[in-house]
């Protein structure tokens, strides 16, 4: 029956919720207790041997060597040979998986040997094993969890690990959860004072592991896998060291003498190689920071990445996909009724990968409206028109290589600031196109991958103005800045047709052709210096209201 029920979640791709307690009466299993044999004998025997070092010649860390023989619970050893002959080694694997065939329902034997065996790479001896428990339901499901994720299989590991969180006690389930170690600043400041299952902390958990979602159009969330696993090693790991090292304290929380450790393994992973400065694990193994790099308590506007992590940043690789590309993109807001209506593109030619298809996707939350739409990739410049609620939105594309590779655009959306009188976006065009575009769909098919002029003399801007009815008269001025500068050069003006001289700054004023005015011109960018840039658009009304509009964009070499 549990089985089955896990089916059940997984086939209909629903979000097992977590935060609630066990129900009464639930399997319990003592996880604080010492490991007991056959498992602990197994331990005891293995570890208690002497290493056999064949060299001394210390592993380079930031080289990318793996110490530890793959084995990092052998932290004593460093040399880049192996720690222990391969004879002992293999022993060492078959009386694990032997101990857990024997005592399948036992918690901490069928656990260990899961953890053991995929540790030190034998993810497929691993996932067997945990196929073979037959203990408590949810602690199966950790186990099988954990398994899964490092057989590289993240979708089957995410029901599983929802389901045995589900059942476990209160206490475990937070302990496996918490992000305390993932967070800065007020972010941290925040999580901490708010108790485990407290519906605030829990929607919080909600929001970040939302945004820390690799890939959005892809099932399942591999980050937030990583984590759990990295918390469920960690408890292992602490049992293994109360066997091995009796003489570090263990308590609730962790081993208390060496919190920094749960802290690094947290951000980092298990660690995988050494060096003098202390515990970490390689850069190659943790290279992302998939979380966000702002604060996630500054809302969508905020929002902001850098995929690259830094030593002490928290950091994962995939072994299902990578490496993993940030790109640029241009994204415009127009209005179609209450609705927005988003223009996005994604600049692809700037990364390395060439996909058989994009796709796009808008999300309002992890449970807020959700709008997916995929294309062929005939170019590196893919663009989507979508229509979706007017809520603060995160907007992605992401494209995958077929050998692997994948580049994302990811960005904050909010609404259109409501009034009287309301402008889009000024939406970037190639300057290619015989005339200036006179409606949405044309501006949107010759947009721009990214806000970006190269070797140009002019930029084409396409922009709405909403709220004036037929006849009304408005005026209208454009200006370029730059960045922290002021105003620097000047705007030529062409519309219907006409041109004139170019200005600092050009104003005039015109008639709305109805509710939904369509406006485009031309930019002279010819004399402007390589850097950033604002085009700032000003429209008021005849009863003096003003709606402003702010497209930035780079000048020069990518």
């Amino acid at each position: 029956m549990r089985r089955l029920a896990l089916l059940m979640v997984l086939a209909s791709g629903a979000v097992v919720p977590l935060g609630t307690a066990a129900p009464a009466g639930a399997q319990e299993v003592a996880w604080q207790e010492e490991m007991r044999n056959p498992i602990r004998f197994v331990v005891l025997t293995h570890y208690a041997r002497g290493l056999r070092v064949e060299r001394s010649i210390h592993c380079l860390a930031r080289k990318g060597d793996i110490c530890f023989g793959g084995d990092y619970e052998d932290y004593r050893c460093l040399s880049i040979s192996p720690c222990r002959t391969e004879a002992a080694m293999y022993q060492f694997m078959d009386e694990l998986e032997r101990a857990a065939r024997r005592r399948p329902a036992d918690p901490y034997t069928v656990a260990q040997a899961v953890y053991g065996l995929a540790r030190v790479g034998l993810v497929d001896r691993a996932l067997e094993v945990a196929k073979g428990c037959d203990g408590v339901d949810w602690w199966c499901d950790l186990v099988l969890g954990m398994a899964y994720h490092r057989a590289g299989r993240s979708v089957d590991a995410d029901g599983h690990l929802r389901m045995g969180l589900l059942g476990a006690d209160p206490e475990l389930e937070c302990r496996l959860t918490d992000i305390e170690y993932l967070l800065d600043g007020r972010d941290g400041s925040t999580y901490s004072d708010l108790p485990c299952h407290d519906p605030k902390r829990l929607e919080f958990e909600e929001r970040f592991w939302w945004l820390s979602d690799p890939l959005m159009t892809m099932p399942g969330n591999d980050r937030w896998t990583e984590h759990v696993t990295r918390r469920f090693e960690l408890l292992l790991h602490e049992r293994l060291w109360a066997v091995t090292r009796p003489n570090y304290l263990v308590t609730a929380r962790g081993i208390s003498d060496n919190l920094v450790y749960m802290d690094v393994v947290t951000r980092r992973g298990p660690p995988d190689s050494w060096d003098n400065t202390g515990w970490f694990r390689s850069l190659d193994a943790s290279r992302y920071r998939f979380s966000p790099a702002s604060l996630v308590g500054d809302g969508i506007q905020a929002l902001r990445y850098n995929l690259e992590a830094t030593r002490w940043d928290e950091g994962y690789t995939s072994i299902e996909y990578g490496p993993v590309f940030e790109v640029p993109g241009q994204v415009a807001r127009f209005l179609d009724g209450d609705s927005l209506v988003l223009a996005v593109s994604a600049d692809l030619d700037a990364s390395p990968v060439y996909p058989r298809e994009s796709r796009f996707v808008a999300s309002g939350g992890p449970a807020g409206p959700f709008v997916g739409r995929g294309v062929p990739t005939r170019d590196l410049g893919p663009s989507f028109m979508v229509t979706v609620e007017a809520v603060p939105l995160v907007v992605a594309v992401e494209a995958m290589d077929p050998d692997g590779p994948v580049a994302r655009m990811r960005q904050g959306v909010m609404p259109l600031e409501p009034g009287a009188l309301v402008i889009s976006d000024p939406l970037l065009v190639s300057r290619l196109i015989p005339e200036l575009p006179t409606t949405r769909q044309e501006a949107v098919d010759s947009m721009l991958a990214q806000a970006w002029i190269g070797s140009a003399n002019e930029m084409v801007a396409y922009w709405e103005v909403y709220g004036l009815q037929e006849g009304q008269p408005m005026q209208i001025s454009v200006a370029l800045a730059r960045e922290g500068a002021g105003m620097v050069t000047r705007v030529l003006r062409t519309l219907s047709g006409r041109s004139e001289p170019p200005a600092p700054v050009v104003s005039w004023t015109e008639e709305a052709s109805g509710p939904v005015h369509p406006m485009s011109l031309k930019v002279d960018v010819d004399a402007l210096r390589d850097g950033d840039y604002d085009l700032n658009l000003e429209v008021t009304g005849p009863d003096g209201s003003v709606a402003t509009a702010t497209r930035r964009f780079k000048v020069g070499r990518r």
